[in-house]
């Protein structure tokens, strides 16, 4: 009798270490994600020299606008276009300082890039009625240096280039990484469904398996009767 419990214990043991130590085949295949998408894309020279550049470009011309305002309130003009330029100004360094010491994820990015690109059209749009039109100089602007003002109403429409090109370029990423993160959710499910077996598909509609949960396979313990008639098989 002794003899035959030492003979049936190993049995059961193998048949719960079978059950429960089932590995996943490995997929040599990564899975996309949002994150991912976007590094592939990045991983192009042309495109991080892009976002290089238009960066460098933006703080260049962000403080050649940012100073010439500057200079005419610190001469004593305190109009109200002139304190929105900073408002401006301030708001552009600020995004390209928290770009520059972040990651970027492109989730919000272009979110961003479109309100200051907005912003900097409205401000060249203020400045260009009121040196470049044609009419007389509203009171209280015509005592700045004209010729300063003007170069700057154009230094104004170079900015809103560069942003909207750099809102263009990170709604791009943002499509990309939606593309990427919506294909591996895909590839996950057909990951799982793959990674079924019969007996498994069987015990899952029988209620005694459940569905795997991401990452993993479907897992089971041996069910009562098996363990019994392996035991009395040995």
């Amino acid at each position: 009798m002794g003899s035959k419990e030492l003979l049936t214990t190993p049995r059961t043991d193998s048949i719960f270490t079978a059950s429960v130590n089932r590995k996943p085949p490995q997929n040599s295949r990564a899975i996309s994600t949002f994150r991912s998408a976007v590094y592939k894309r990045l991983d192009n020279p042309l495109t991080s020299l892009f976002r290089l550049g238009i960066r460098v470009l933006q703080l260049i011309f962000a403080l050649a606008s940012g100073i010439s305002y500057a200079i005419e309130l610190a001469n004593g003009n305190h109009e109200s276009a002139l304190i929105y330029s900073q408002v401006v100004f301030g708001l552009t360094t600020i995004t390209i300082i928290v770009d520059a010491v972040t990651l970027r994820s492109y989730r919000l990015t272009f979110m961003v890039e479109s309100t200051l690109c907005i912003l900097w059209l409205a401000l060249f749009g203020v400045f260009y009625t009121i040196y470049l039109s044609g009419t007389p100089i509203e009171v209280g602007y015509e005592n700045t240096d004209l010729g300063r003002m003007k170069r700057a109403v154009w230094v104004d429409m170079i900015n809103f280039l560069l942003w909207l090109a750099s809102a263009l370029f990170s709604t791009v990423m943002c499509c990309t990484g939606i593309k990427g993160a919506i294909k591996g959710k895909i590839e996950r499910r057909r990951q799982r469904k793959n990674n079924r077996t019969p007996r498994d598909i069987e015990n899952m509609e029988a209620g005694i398996e459940r569905p795997a949960r991401q990452g993993t396979t479907s897992e089971r313990l041996p069910l009562y009767e098996e363990i019994v008639a392996a035991a009395r098989a040995g």
